[in-house]
């Protein structure tokens, strides 16, 4: 029922986007800019919240899983969308259309993404998941764009991947002082400041003046990394504010839809296929692990706001991808509130057992004063 509700209130409040823009004429695409300045905003916002709830104890146990699903996990979800795509429609742009959905959303999984009875390995991993993937997407994205449309354009003329790999180079860099300055400054902030309430009031003035920093300088990466050590004692304040950013992103991506372009059929296509794709992604990367691990992650795929700023992006050089990406968005996450809806049914009854990893499997009986974790 829960779940049931989670579904409605998201088609109503993208159906409200989507009336708001017919009623008033907004077309999105015709001066984008402030669009994007806001909805990065809200990912900042999702970035943050979902890399708080990382245990970074269990990041360092599963490290391994961590970075083969950021990285070759997210390249063989593209891959696998990016084929079906191409089979179903023979054109070389629908090859880019893989990577604009390929990413799990960060706000979305800090909002509605986390059940009650998933184990700590999977809520890590999936945090982790969501927040890093993004980084690999979007320089796919921006070489992939590159390759297609100079092919498309100048009869397969190679575009300048040393032009390319000079702009990644610099965003790196930024992105590392940006993660430097903000640890210097949170160790600042621990060592000199003696008043509890004091040091945390100016931690949490720090948390909000990177998030500004980020967003206006799109160091996205650099404020995912700094959030593992950035954690003021925020409260509910955080998690409210993740699922508050979570409805408007939602009714954001209700905006795109009075696009004229829109391609149901093809955007249905796309999204079955990018959860279909991290069902098999999820299952692989999870394969050792106990059933209900591989079932959270098999069925984590989430999609949002970074979905629709590289739809954005790539509509500049396609034009047509909004219309596609808009109903793809729709289309995975009623998928995903289904099946978790079906998940919870199926798991209500069940008591939650500790996996071989979890330290409550290994401690001793008769030991109930354990570690904190």
């Amino acid at each position: 029922m829960r779940s049931l509700l989670r579904i409605g209130v998201f088609l109503g409040v993208a159906g409200l986007g989507w009336a708001v823009a017919a009623l008033f004429h907004v077309h999105v695409t015709d001066s984008p800019q402030a669009y994007l300045q806001a909805v990065t905003v809200l990912l900042a916002i999702g970035l943050f919240a979902s890399v708080q709830d990382i245990d970074r104890g269990e990041a360092r146990r599963h490290w391994r899983t961590v970075l083969l699903v950021i990285t070759v996990g997210v390249l063989l979800k593209a891959a696998l969308i990016a084929a079906v795509m191409y089979a179903a429609y023979r054109e070389p742009a629908y090859l880019i259309l893989g990577i604009a959905v390929a990413q799990i959303d960060p706000l979305s999984f800090a909002a509605i993404g986390r059940r009650d009875d998933m184990s700590p390995q999977a809520r890590t991993i999936l945090g982790a998941w969501a927040s890093f993937d993004d980084p690999i997407t979007v320089v796919l994205t921006v070489f992939l764009t590159s390759w297609t449309a100079s092919s498309i354009n100048s009869g397969g003329e190679l575009p300048d991947l040393a032009g390319g790999l000079g702009q990644f180079g610099r965003t790196l860099l930024l992105n590392l002082i940006f993660v430097a300055v903000a640890g210097l400054l949170w160790w600042i902030t621990k060592v000199t400041v003696r008043n509890a309430t004091l040091r945390n009031a100016l931690q949490i003035v720090l948390v909000v003046a990177a998030g500004a920093v980020a967003v206006v300088e799109f160091l996205l990466l650099g404020l995912a990394v700094s959030a593992l050590f950035l954690r003021p004692r925020m409260g509910s304040v955080l998690r409210l504010s993740a699922e508050g950013a979570y409805l408007l992103g939602t009714f954001a991506l209700g905006l795109l839809l009075v696009n004229g372009g829109i391609n149901p059929l093809a955007g249905l296509l796309l999204g079955a296929t990018a959860f279909g794709a991290q069902y098999v992604v999820g299952s692989l990367a999870a394969v050792r692990r106990p059933r209900r691990d591989r079932r959270d992650l098999a069925f984590g795929q989430q999609s949002g706001i970074t979905a629709v700023i590289l739809a954005l992006f790539l509509d500049e050089s396609f034009p047509g991808t909004v219309g596609i990406v808009a109903p793809a968005i729709l289309t995975i996450n009623v998928l995903h509130l289904v099946f978790k809806s079906l998940r919870r049914d199926r798991t209500v009854a069940t008591p939650v057992e500790p996996t071989p990893d979890d330290p409550a499997a290994r401690r001793p009986a008769g030991n109930g004063a354990g570690r904190p974790g």
